[in-house]
């Protein structure tokens, strides 16, 4: 048997190309894609699959946490509360956004790595990156280092534990999309609004990034934007 990987993949452009690095070095890839009551998730959803299919990948998996919507704390899950937008947003803050959704990526890890102790998989791949890590800690160097540490004592005794892989983990977005062009990821397919629109609204956090990215990144934007239907992004 080969190499196995589980990918935790939201179908935006960071996991897709962590999925691809490892599809790269030869993984079988099995995708998780979690649902914890975001606006997007439908399509993020119809990302996840079109990625997964391109990747090859074996197995894709689809799991659900309410509980993570039920005790609210972020604007991606409580819809009574506005996502920031256009000027609004901050990308190098100072404080907690509020799109932090609490605890999210070690809810995640937690799924994924029962998962890929359940299959004997090698390594688990996620997207974190030098961007996000700017407004969200579960996204640094230092959390994937202590989750590996965590892990050597978190699955049965005579089990070896999978290791936690942030490929992207050192770069910024346009660096990530440039990789991404060069391990040939399918940017195409990939999902980032918050809002969850049939088009990218392009003004949240999240497409702010994805469009900025592609623009210093010298990479052409195949996305279609909501507020610049009308103009070049």
């Amino acid at each position: 048997m080969g190499r196995l990987a589980v990918c935790v993949c939201s179908g935006g452009i960071d996991s897709t190309v962590a999925a691809t690095i490892a599809s790269r070095e030869g993984y079988e890839l099995h995708v998780l894609h979690v649902s914890y009551g975001q606006r997007a998730e439908l399509r993020e959803r119809e990302a996840v699959k079109k990625i997964s299919a391109y990747l090859g990948a074996v197995e894709l998996k689809f799991t659900t946490v309410e509980m993570i919507k039920e005790l609210g704390g972020s604007a991606l899950t409580d819809y009574s509360r506005d996502v920031p937008a256009g000027e609004e947003v901050k990308l190098d803050r100072n404080e907690t956004p509020s799109t932090w959704v609490p605890c999210r990526n070690l809810v995640f890890l937690s799924l994924a790595s029962a998962y890929a102790e359940a299959i004997g998989a090698d390594s688990i791949f996620v997207g974190f990156n030098a961007e996000e890590a700017k407004s969200y800690p579960d996204n640094s160097k230092e959390f994937v280092k202590r989750y590996n540490a965590v892990l050597e004592k978190a699955v049965a005794s005579f089990s070896t534990p999978p290791e936690l892989r942030a490929p992207l983990v050192d770069l910024l977005k346009p660096a990530i999309i440039k990789k991404g062009m060069e391990v040939g990821a399918p940017l195409k397919f990939t999902y980032s609004c918050y809002l969850g629109g049939e088009k990218h609204c392009g003004l949240c956090e999240s497409c702010q990034h994805r469009r900025r990215g592609f623009r210093e990144a010298g990479v052409e934007d195949p996305t279609e934007y909501e507020a610049f239907a009308q103009a070049s992004p």
